[in-house]
């Protein structure tokens, strides 16, 4: 058995410093596409939580039998049921845009709207927030 010590090869510097440049070019790719990802989650979300945040509303009118509110401002909107008031601020580089709704929504006693229209959560995407007429049913697309 002949075990020769000095002819074992391994990776010279270079080769070395190749393959680490190459796991860091591709490391910096990936990490760079995270925050535009988390930008969408967080528009994705605003407009989720509107949408429970409207449906919470019309169903506290129904189950308490009284009018509910939400009331919309430049940075944050209201949810006022009965003696009970939630605010929510927008986050940071959100907005809500009222396109053809009005500043306001209101639920009567039935959970019917006062009115039907449009919202838009604006951030790196575009959410539209339906709220129909009559059924009080709410739709969320994205844009």
């Amino acid at each position: 058995m002949n075990i020769k010590l000095n002819e074992e090869e391994g990776f010279t510097l270079l080769e070395s410093l190749l393959v680490l440049s190459l796991a860091s070019i591709l490391l910096i790719a990936v990490f760079t596409t995270l925050p535009p990802a988390y930008d969408n989650i967080a528009v994705r979300q605003a407009a989720r939580q509107l949408k429970n945040d409207i449906m919470l509303t019309q169903q506290a009118s129904i189950s308490r039998q009284q009018r509910t509110k939400i009331f919309f401002h430049k940075k944050e909107y209201q949810l006022v049921i009965g003696d009970t008031v939630i605010e929510r601020p927008y986050a940071r580089g959100l907005s809500i845009e009222l396109l053809t709704l009005k500043d306001r929504l209101e639920f009567n006693e039935k959970g019917h709207p006062n009115a039907g229209g449009k919202i838009r959560v604006i951030g790196h995407d575009a959410y539209d927030i339906t709220v129909y007429l009559g059924s009080g049913r709410v739709n969320v697309e994205r844009k």
